[in-house]
């Protein structure tokens, strides 16, 4: 027998705009029908918003846990924790670490991933082909040049490595872009000493997404009397790149991400949590950026995981919804340029065609929001969670 479900009598966000007192139909997980007028028999929505679920595409943990050292069980409830906050499809972020400890890393995702039913869809390595110039809260003693031999081997194994983040300024690191175009891998310019000039060779050679904006990058510096554009000023400015931007608040305050929306556009913006473990812990609470052992200790304080010295941060502690709410309320974008950067573009610079977006012969993970822009219903492959 299918299984079949009918949303009516709501607003549906569509790519084309936002249908008033539209309908949506699923069938076996799949949108079937998206059109105007009531759907006799449906889940009235009562005048709530239908949008597409969210695409977290860096994520490094979540209720306790890191996927640097989770089993798979425990890489499981991280994807549960976000699932529950409206993060439907979710890319497991690694970090800057020893080769045999990302490779354990990846032997876990790998299980959880084989298991059937999860909202991870692959892996995004974030390190360890970083620049020690600005390698932020990640591990400076294991940064290492790009190694194209590592990620052949890597990829026999482990086939779901969907993005690479690396400093393309480092020895190898545009070989690195093009080695993953071909590949159909997306590069990704991160934790840069690059410049301007430098950042935009890199999206010749296969670069299309900037790693965080603004967090792991130098902007304008001079030298000599002279003024030089960074990587951070490349990511505005270049349309061939789409940049990720941690919309938690205080990574970016809200003056920043408004300048940024108007700057960039939601058509190149993708909302990112890039939470790790301590996601979902209370304010004042202790925990652990990377692996439990030997990973750098942190507390949670003003939203976000601080350093230990309060210095600096040491990742955010946000879910999509807290993420998609700050961004809403920061920018006045609307709820359908919100929704396109925190499901369509991620979609569109992942290269994932069968979701991100309402329409038929889309996914049905689904999520009913309110005018407060609060999470009221999750509906992952057509089923309420």
């Amino acid at each position: 027998m299918k299984s079949a479900i009918a949303f009516t009598g709501g607003k549906i966000v569509t790519p084309c705009g936002i249908i008033e007192n539209g309908f949506c139909r699923v069938e076996n997980g799949v949108i079937t029908a998206v059109g105007e007028g009531l759907f006799e028999g449906g889940y009235d929505l009562e005048g709530r918003y239908l949008l597409p679920g969210f695409i977290d595409i860096h994520c490094h943990g979540g209720a306790g846990y890191d996927f640097m050292d989770a089993t798979p069980a425990e890489a499981e409830e991280i994807s549960r924790y976000h699932l529950l906050h409206g993060t439907t499809s979710l890319l497991a972020t690694t970090m800057t670490d020893s080769y045999p400890a990302i490779t354990a890393a990846l032997e876990n995702c790998k299980k959880v991933m084989a298991g059937g039913r999860t909202t991870i869809f692959g892996v995004h390595l974030e390190g360890p082909w970083l620049s020690p110039a600005q390698c932020g809260a990640q591990a400076e003693k294991d940064m290492k040049e790009p190694d194209l031999l590592k990620l052949s081997e890597w990829l026999k194994d482990f086939p779901f490595i969907r993005r690479v983040s690396a400093a393309p300024e480092l020895k190898g690191g545009l070989e690195l872009g093009r080695f993953c175009r071909e590949r159909g891998i997306v590069a990704s310019v991160a934790h840069t000493d690059a410049d301007f000039s430098l950042v935009e060779e890199a999206a010749e050679n296969g670069y299309t997404l900037v790693t965080h904006l603004y967090s792991g990058m130098k902007g304008v510096t001079r030298k000599n009397a002279f003024r030089t554009a960074g990587a951070v000023e490349a990511g505005l400015y270049s349309d061939k790149l789409y940049a990720e931007i941690i919309g938690d608040g205080v990574h970016l305050p809200p003056e920043l991400l408004r300048f940024i929306y108007k700057v960039k556009g939601a058509d190149k913006l993708c909302l990112i949590t890039d939470a790790m473990r301590a996601s979902g812990l209370e304010e004042g609470a202790r925990s652990v950026l990377g692996r439990l052992e030997g990973g750098l200790s942190v507390i949670v304080e003003d939203g976000v995981a601080k350093t230990e010295d309060r210095l600096s941060f040491a990742g955010s502690v946000a879910t999509m919804g807290r993420v998609f709410k700050t961004v809403a309320l920061a920018t006045g974008a609307g709820i359908e340029k919100v929704s396109q950067m925190a499901s369509g573009t991620p979609a569109r610079a992942m290269g994932l065609k069968d979701r991100g977006e309402i329409a038929p012969g889309k996914r049905a993970d689904l999520i009913v929001m309110n005018e407060d822009f609060n999470i009221e219903k999750i509906f992952f492959g057509g089923e309420e969670v």
